[in-house]
């Protein structure tokens, strides 16, 4: 890992992205990118166009100047670059880099509360199209473990669909190497009397069976990953609501979790299932393109 973009908070909130950056950094020797947003939607109004040109200057002449004292506050590594921008559109200005620039890893607060779910647009934008992976910090009250989850899918045995899957093995893997964490995988197979509201139940009970199936098929998958794991969670009902409580049971510091689409039934039944884990979590969430 050599290049990592931080997206920064308002100067008066806890730069949770920050922090996280920093810790990587320290272990990775990684190269910081800080880019700390600037915009006022007034300065648009008619009559102030004048006056536009100045004032922006004079905000992103104050936000250099925290940026500066960011610099002393958290004693940023040397090469650490930081950028003021002035820009309405904070998800487009961000694709737009990426695209151009090359880097390991997105670092963003996510615009969330604790306990409340669901992500702001901008997140939601990042999750959809970020080619590289987006790490989505929250705070939260509890003390974290140096454990991380790797959220699989065990449902769709597909070529697609596995290459996510060891996708986010092998990502979920090296971060662990690089914390010193352990990984292990998590996996929830949907509940029958949610089958059976979509008319997927079989006439027989199959739980047992469709268990030993789906652990047989997530320990190949980990097993050609070459990921060092440790248990496996298999757990069965919503993913959204499960997966999330075996981290939160756990303390993870971090779940990864592949972004895919389902189609036909099965989409219909979880959804875009990254989508609905992501909107439950209360730690740290990284989403595997």
């Amino acid at each position: 890992m050599k290049n990592i973009l931080v997206i920064l908070d308002k100067p008066k909130h806890e730069q949770i992205a920050l922090q996280r950056a920093l810790a990587l950094a320290k272990a990775t020797g990684a190269r910081l990118h800080l880019i700390s947003f600037v915009y006022e939607p007034q300065l648009t109004m008619a009559g102030m166009y004048e006056a536009m040109d100045e004032l922006m200057h004079t905000m992103l002449g104050e936000r250099k100047r925290w940026l500066a004292e960011l610099r002393e506050k958290y004693q940023l590594p040397e090469d650490t670059e930081t950028q003021a921008v002035w820009h309405y559109n904070i998800a487009s200005w961000i694709l737009e880099i990426l695209e151009r620039e090359f880097y390991d890893l997105l670092i963003k607060t996510a615009q969330k509360q604790y306990g409340h779910g669901g992500f702001g647009s901008i997140d939601w934008q990042l999750i959809e199209h970020a080619p590289i992976p987006l790490w989505l910090a929250v705070s939260t009250p509890w003390i974290k473990r140096d454990r991380l989850l790797a959220a699989l899918d065990p449902m769709i045995n597909t070529p697609l669909h596995r290459e996510l899957n060891q996708r986010v093995l092998t990502t979920g893997d090296h971060l662990a190497r690089l914390l010193g964490a352990e990984l292990e995988p998590v996996a929830c197979l949907p509940g029958a009397g949610v089958l059976k509201e979509l008319g997927l139940a079989t006439g027989r009970n199959t739980s047992a069976e469709a268990r030993r199936a789906a652990q047989e098929h997530l320990q190949a998958i980990i097993a050609y990953s070459g990921a060092t794991c440790g248990e496996l969670h298999l757990v069965s009902g919503k993913p959204s609501r499960e997966v999330n409580r075996i981290a939160d049971r756990l303390k993870a510091r971090l779940m990864l979790v592949g972004r895919g689409v389902r189609k036909g039934a099965a989409g219909f039944l979880l959804g875009n299932t990254a989508e609905r884990i992501l909107a439950k979590s209360n730690t740290d969430v990284m989403v595997v393109p």
